[in-house]
């Protein structure tokens, strides 16, 4: 152990254990690469495959190739919403190719200098490997446990009815006001003013646009749309409360930003969305939601043979805590 620790940096052990920890977060929640799409792992594939897979879209002299099975290997790593443009575009195909030449090259010359035969190298080769491999058995397990539509539909209705509270709307207020700038007498006299206007029978709109101060609401007719209950400043808030039916005005009302006639326009209860109008979406997620489960069982079996060894782990802690310190 210590004198593999004591050939570790930040640039060789860091991306070893950020890598590992991708794997582990893909093994949990890789299903949702497949959430709202109906085809299985091996349809997407297939439709891809247009060319035969030892195809080579580009070599070098020394016999290195790149063929059509390295790109479908790199773009089962994206998102399948992201596929199709990958595709439609040559450019963006090219330049993956390159990419993999490059690092094909690279691992060459690595190879040549037996850059393989060190201790750490071995180790990521074998992760690697390890992601390969694992991500195959849980494409192979998506396959195996593709959901029925009967299936599907009974996890989006069941999922639902549990989660009823992120399908929940707020109560919501419309209002209007008229801000009149200062605090002072004259900005008062100014403000019973116009309450006395509203309710001699002047329209509430056309004096917004007069004399309110407020630059995003004035053109409107003083109107701030609908708002939930903390969105407005304290004293608004609580005089608005004081306004029971649609049309009343307060009395001036004083904030920071000087002061307001509000005037109440509506009031919305709380609801929720109602299964069928959110049903495609909850479809759309359920099949990704099934298989993610399928996934964590596998996890967990997984999990629960696993025996750590506490001093192992707690020395590499704080060897490798000693070895980025001094560097």
């Amino acid at each position: 152990m210590k004198r593999s620790v004591s050939r570790l940096n930040q640039t060789t052990w860091l991306p070893w254990i950020v890598c590992w920890g991708l794997t582990i977060c893909s093994l949990q929640l890789g299903a949702k690469e497949v959430e709202g799409n109906g085809k299985t792992a091996k349809q997407q594939e297939q439709k891809n495959a247009v060319q035969g897979h030892d195809d080579v879209l580009a070599k070098m002299q020394d016999g290195q190739v790149v063929t059509v099975a390295d790109i479908l290997s790199e773009a089962n790593k994206m998102q399948l919403s992201m596929r199709p443009e990958f595709f439609k575009r040559p450019e963006s195909i090219q330049q993956v190719v390159n990419n993999l030449m490059v690092r094909r090259a690279l691992a060459l010359q690595a190879q040549n200098e037996k850059l393989d035969e060190d201790q750490v190298v071995k180790a990521a080769l074998k992760v690697a490997k390890d992601r390969v491999m694992s991500d195959a058995r849980l494409n192979k397990m998506d396959q195996e446990n593709e959901p029925s539509e009967e299936a599907i539909q009974a996890y989006a209705l069941s999922f639902y009815k549990a989660n009823l509270e992120k399908y929940e709307t707020p109560s919501q207020t419309r209002a209007s006001h008229i801000l009149i700038e200062g605090k002072d007498e004259s900005a008062r006299k100014q403000a019973e003013e116009l309450i006395a206007k509203i309710k001699a029978g002047a329209k509430f709109e056309d004096l917004a646009k007069e004399y309110s101060k407020d630059p995003g609401s004035a053109s409107k007719g003083g109107d701030l749309g609908f708002f939930a209950a903390g969105r407005m400043v304290k004293p608004f808030e609580e005089a608005l409360n004081q306004l029971t039916q649609p049309g009343n005005i307060s009395p001036p009302v004083e904030s920071q930003f000087g002061l307001h006639i509000i005037r109440l326009d509506e009031r919305k209860a709380k609801s929720i969305q109602s299964y069928e109008e959110i049903k495609n979406k909850l479809l759309s997620e359920a099949r990704g939601g099934i298989l993610s489960e399928k996934r964590m069982l596998m996890v967990q079996k997984i999990n629960s043979q696993i025996q750590f060894d506490r001093d192992a782990i707690s020395k590499l802690s704080k060897e490798a805590t000693e070895k980025i310190t001094a560097n």
